[in-house]
This record gives structure tokens, sequence and C-alpha cells, in this order.
């Protein structure tokens, strides 16, 4: 009996060291990154209206009339232009001949405004952004059709593209 209780401890004591033993491995992993953007527009403004001669006279500038949000792994540029030549009249006896041009854009806190052509015209660019990186930035537009049109509701397009730099 002690015989056996000898050969059972000796072949567990053979088991645990077996087990024992150490083994390594490696496993390599690959991904595929592309390249990605993403644009998103959201209007802040409304209707503008003109309500006095000097609005006509001096046009009339709407601050912050949009906020473009931009995500990109690649440096980017963002343009914009008039979806047609001209505004469609929304109301009845509004001119069918208000130009895009009577419009103009600009990045919030600069001083230039660029005409609203069909035309594509560069807006901003910037570099790639990381998740709190999100180049996110207000728009202005100004409208300035002077005298020459009818009264009424007007519309007009504008379609902002967002390209790799």
């Amino acid at each position: 009996m002690r015989v056996l209780i000898t050969i059972i401890a000796f072949v567990a004591i053979s088991i645990v060291k077996a087990n024992a033993q150490g083994f390594t491995g490696s496993v390599q992993g690959s991904f595929i990154v592309y390249s990605t953007q993403s644009i998103t527009v959201t209007a802040l403004g409304g209707v503008i209206s003109f309500d006095s001669p000097n609005d006509y006279f001096n046009g009339v500038v709407a601050n912050k009339y949009a906020n473009i949000q931009i995500k990109s792994n690649t440096n980017w540029i963002i343009s914009f232009s008039a979806q047609s030549t001209y505004f469609t009249g929304l109301s009845k006896g509004a001119s069918t001949d208000m130009p895009s041009t009577v419009m103009g854009i600009r990045k919030n806190g600069h001083s230039t405004f660029k005409t609203l052509t069909t035309q594509s015209q560069q807006l901003e660019s910037g570099s790639k952004g990381s998740k709190g990186n999100k180049h996110d930035f207000d728009i202005d537009v100004n409208f300035s059709p002077g005298f020459k049109y009818s009264g009424g509701l007007y519309s007009i397009g504008v379609v902002y593209t967002l390209t790799k730099q």
C-alpha cells in the first residue's frame, strides 16, 4: 500500500511538473486606416429681413448665420458655391432675376466677404484634427440686393464642399 501511495504521489508530481512547463507565442495584428472626412453645416440664423432704407443701401450682415464642423484625419479645404445663378422667389411678385452675387460669405471674425457665385471658392483650410480638435467655426453672410428687386421671400442653396488638401 505504501508503494502504491508513493507511485501515485510520484505520478501526481510528474503531471504537475509537466503542466508547469512554459511556452511563449505571439500574434501580430494589422489594420487599415482610411482617409476620412466629415462635414456638418448647421443653420443658426433664420430669415433675414430688410427693415429700413439703410438696410437696402448698406446691406444686412448676419453674424454667426451658420456653424461648420469638420472632422478629418487629412489636411482639408472647404469651399462653397451657389447652387444656382439666381435666387428663387418664394412669394408672389418676387423678382426672378436676383443673382447669387447679392450675397457674400466669410468665416466669422474675418473682414472680407467673398461673393457667392456658382464657381467654387475656398472658405477655409486646416490640418488633420484629433478627437478634441474638430475644426468648428461659424460663418457670416451679407445680403446686399439694393433697390433693384421686388419685395418678397427669396431662397438660394449654398453648397459646401470638403476636400483633401
